[in-house]
């Protein structure tokens, strides 16, 4: 089902034949409530909360539910500490679309059970602009226009002293050839984020959400190479900063704000490299709770080992710990990522497999039932627990 035929079988589930009582449902409130039960859908299907008391990849239907959800991702490791005279911790960053963890590796250096010396490498700094998908690539404050802006440029100083500058993005000519014109949001808004990010200006490279160590949801990142574009300047107290600026397709009262140039934190940047190995492996990883890691450390049978080192989690990363012997240089994770919402108004459908949108429909119903205190909850609750 696409998202216009879930919208048209919520209403019908919901309206009575010819009665109308229903019909002042938007289209907003719709989508509300199909992603609202969606989320409920996958918490129910992931864990055992279900009547077959299976969670995910306990049953072939388990498996099927899910699986589009699914995705690897792998990034380099960065040293957090030193925790102890042989005992390191490096930190590994989630990935912004993350939901739930189902495995994780690490590909480490071992020197064959030797002590393994290392340097410390600093990256090197990375400067950089954002730019928020609504209030930016929209091209006003609220992120409710009808149009896109059709350029983006970096300017060496907003305030004009300094009128330097240079695209980040226009349109290709072929994505103009294949019919896109800068009115005709909503429908073509994935197409213009994939341009965007295919066709950066000289001297930019854009990425959507993550780069590296940062991490910004729902809006792009533009590294700015500054060998290139050596005007560029990040600190106020260098002279005034330079700016990136949307350019509207139409006169708008309120275009899009400049956005600032800004530099990399490198907290945590830092990684460990070795300076001799005899191999590089891989080995999954151990997880342990908060409260019990500093006990597994301290004993020689459960401690940390290069065939099974030992992670916690934190907030948006992973904490990995090493010993003397080995360094992380990578760690993989496979993992259920969160879906984009379903919308009619952006034309965005249900990532979920086709044989869950009738589940989710039937889901969506019920609970919108309930919330009319509509007598026929109770039957649509019944049908609801017979999709298991």
């Amino acid at each position: 089902m696409n998202v216009t035929e879930m919208h048209i079988a919520v209403q019908q589930g919901v309206d009575k034949i010819n009665s109308l009582q229903a019909d002042s449902l938007l289209s907003e409130e719709i989508d509300i409530e199909l992603n609202k039960n969606m989320f409920r859908f996958i918490n129910t299907k992931y864990g055992r909360n279900n009547m077959y008391r299976k969670g995910f990849e306990e049953s072939q239907k388990r498996i099927d539910d899910l699986r589009t959800l699914v995705r690897e991702y792998e990034a380099p490791v960065s040293f957090k500490e030193q925790l102890k005279t042989n005992i390191f911790v490096d930190t590994f960053n989630l990935p912004t679309d993350y939901m739930y963890l189902v495995n994780q590796m690490s590909k480490l250096w071992i020197n064959n059970c030797k002590t393994i010396g290392y340097n410390l490498v600093n990256p090197p700094s990375v400067s950089y602009v954002t730019l928020d998908l609504n209030n930016f690539v929209l091209n006003n404050a609220t992120g409710d226009s009808t149009h896109f802006i059709t350029q983006i440029n970096l300017i060496a100083d907003i305030t004009g002293t300094d009128p330097t500058s240079a695209v980040i993005w226009t349109p290709s000519a072929s994505f103009i050839a294949s019919g896109w014109t800068a009115d005709s949001y909503p429908a073509n808004i994935e197409a213009v984020k994939q341009d965007i990010l295919d066709n950066p200006g000289a001297g930019f490279e854009i990425y959507w959400e993550e780069y590296e160590t940062l991490n910004f949801p729902g809006q792009f990142i533009v590294i700015i190479d500054t060998d290139l574009h050596d005007w560029f300047n990040y600190d106020g107290s260098a002279g005034n900063i330079s700016y990136a600026e949307g350019v509207p397709d139409i006169a708008v009262t309120n275009g899009p704000a400049e956005q600032a140039g800004q530099i990399m934190d490198t907290t945590y940047s830092e990684r460990r490299e070795p300076v001799a190995f005899s191999d590089r492996i891989k080995e999954g990883n151990r997880f342990s709770q908060q409260d019990d890691i500093f006990a597994l450390l301290d004993d020689p049978f459960n401690t940390t080992k290069h065939t099974s080192p030992l992670t916690t989690m934190r907030g948006r990363s992973i904490d990995i710990y090493t010993s003397d012997i080995f360094i992380i240089d990578t760690l993989k994770i496979t993992y259920i990522r969160k879906p984009q919402e379903i919308s009619l108004s952006l034309g965005t459908d249900c990532e979920l497999p086709e044989h869950t949108h009738q589940e989710i429909v039937a889901m969506t119903v019920s609970s919108i039932l309930e919330a009319i205190s509509d007598p026929r909850y109770k039957t649509a609750l019944g049908e609801v627990t017979k999709n298991e």
